[in-house]
């Protein structure tokens, strides 16, 4: 009876594991070990892909379980602002794509960089529209500036002022921009230069007394039709854009049938 207990005790601890010392009433026999069963860890192989920075993408055959032993199996470590995709606790799967950015913060300093300046438009009611007169020409500036720069595998992504002196400050540029008369129309404004070329060498103020002005070569007659006399009694003497926003006039009406160079 003894060695039935002692057997069966044997296999209790096969199946659950140790088993207090006091709980052995009797002891083991001599000759008998007493062991309790491991379970046993299967490892899955993935193929997964891993791309390292700008080096290139590779295929690899891998019993990693999360990103992170994928980088330790391959001797990878991550600096201070690089980032993984997918995050390092990631469990690994079946064709995977594993990206590292490798992402690099300086400063640098650039001397005496020249500042651009400013452009401040004022109207003019007394001044045909589109007309510009600059009052006070812009100068440039410069100053010694640093910055962030902010690199993603070996490519620059950002560009950060993070101070700056300022050795001459720029001046701003005044513009008078003239708003009497119709607005302009410029649509089509690729069209009509090309039109021009053909039908005037693109000489906007052209004449040439053959009854035909302009660089769009409007006939009087065609010009006060369509309101030319809302800029000037004849085609040459009004602004490029103001002869393209009677065309535009015309163009609605006609298209480019008026113009044999169309």
């Amino acid at each position: 009876m003894k060695l039935i207990a002692t057997a069966l005790l044997a296999l209790a601890l096969v199946a659950t594991g140790p088993v207090p010392a006091e709980a052995l009433t009797g002891g083991v026999p001599q000759g008998v070990t007493v062991s309790a069963a491991l379970p046993q860890v299967k490892l899955v192989a993935h193929k997964v892909t891993l791309k390292d920075g700008a080096a290139k993408r590779k295929k690899i055959r891998t019993t990693a379980v999360t990103v992170a032993d994928l980088l330790a199996e391959q001797g990878l470590t991550l600096g201070e602002f690089d980032l993984v995709k997918p995050s390092l606790t990631t469990r690994l799967k079946k064709h995977m794509h594993v990206k590292i950015y490798r992402i690099t913060v300086t400063t640098t300093t650039v001397l005496a960089e020249a500042v651009p300046f400013d452009v401040v438009k004022q109207p003019n009611p007394d001044l045909p529209r589109g007309t510009k007169n600059i009052l006070v020409a812009g100068v440039l500036g410069s100053s010694d500036r640093t910055y962030k720069i902010t690199t993603v595998n070996g490519k620059q992504k950002g560009k950060e002022l993070v101070s700056e002196v300022v050795l001459v400050a720029p001046v701003t540029q005044v513009v008078e921009v003239g708003t009497k008369g119709p607005k302009l129309n410029l649509a089509h404004l690729k069209m009509w230069n090309r039109i021009a070329r053909c039908e005037s060498g693109g000489r906007w103020h052209i004449n040439t007394h053959n009854g035909y002005y302009g660089g769009l070569q409007f006939s009087l007659g065609t010009w006060r039709s369509n309101g030319g006399r809302d800029f000037a009694s004849y085609p040459h003497k009004a602004s490029k854009g103001e002869q393209i926003t009677v065309a535009n006039r015309l163009y609605a009406k006609r298209g480019t049938r008026p113009w044999g160079c169309a």
